[in-house]
């Protein structure tokens, strides 16, 4: 009887007379003149060895495999100030085990720099560059700040088009480009007995021109202009003004020229 059959991956565990291979064959006894045998074979635990490359390796990452281990996935290794790559086996990145394996396995973590952010504010306050987490992940962080403006989020693109999501992990460094609406603020108007004219603004945002107010109209009255709650006389809204508005006109009596009033 041969004791010495092989099977890639497999170390031989003997002959056994029942098919469930629960009954081991006695080498000193007497066969009967006919008998089946079954063979049994034991998966050989190979280990899985790791050059960390400075890092530290996850828990969940086998450490023996076998021929019938099947297709395992691969956690990421983590190393501070840099990002998991790829684990490289026999030189061609990976990042699952393959099935069917039948030797040891040597594992190299590859790692590489964080992922870098560049900012553009148009204007904004001024951000310095940022970098992603080991996971390209950006730590939340206070958007930038423009006078006269509301800020609408990072895009990808100069022109605001496509919006950046910060949920999502960064897969190379990348431009982001702030995004901007002017802030509208409230006009309101005491015509204390007058009315208004219809061109006048009911709202207006940050402008670098003066925005034009028109006089009102009362019977008897002249119109000597707006006065805002500081007692400003306005002729106009002055460029780069922002903030609610109140106005107040402002009159000046016409004397009257009839003889029964002389």
């Amino acid at each position: 009887m041969d004791n010495q059959a092989e099977r890639p991956g497999y170390q031989f565990a003997g002959w056994y007379v029942d098919e469930a291979r629960t009954k081991r064959i006695n080498p000193g006894g007497k066969l009967p003149s006919a008998i089946t045998l079954y063979d049994k074979w034991i998966p050989i635990l190979y280990p899985v060895s790791y050059d960390m490359n400075g890092g530290t390796n996850s828990r969940k990452n086998p450490q023996f495999v076998s021929v019938e281990s099947g297709v395992i996935a691969l956690h990421p290794a983590r190393k501070p100030g840099f990002r998991f790559d790829s684990w490289v086996l026999e030189g061609e990145r990976i990042s699952v085990l393959p099935e069917r394996i039948s030797r040891p396995i040597r594992l190299h973590a590859l790692f590489a720099p964080l992922y870098t952010v560049h900012f553009e504010t148009d204007g904004g306050g001024i951000l310095q560059d940022r970098e992603a987490d080991e996971n390209g992940y950006l730590d939340s962080f206070r958007p930038p700040m423009k006078f006269g403006c509301e800020f609408t989020g990072w895009f990808l693109d100069p022109e605001c088009h496509w919006p950046f999501d910060i949920s999502e992990p960064l897969t190379q460094d990348i431009t982001l480009y702030a995004g901007w609406k002017s802030s509208w603020y409230p006009v309101t108007y005491d015509t204390d007995g007058g009315i208004n004219a219809r061109r006048n603004p009911s709202r207006y945002s940050n402008s670098r021109e003066d925005i034009p107010l028109y006089p009102p109209v009362r019977r008897g009255y002249r119109f000597t202009g707006w006065q805002d709650v500081r007692g400003n006389i306005l002729r106009a809204i002055p460029a780069g003004m922002m903030g609610p508005l109140k106005l107040k006109a402002c009159w000046r009596k016409i004397r009257s020229h009839r003889k029964e009033d002389l």
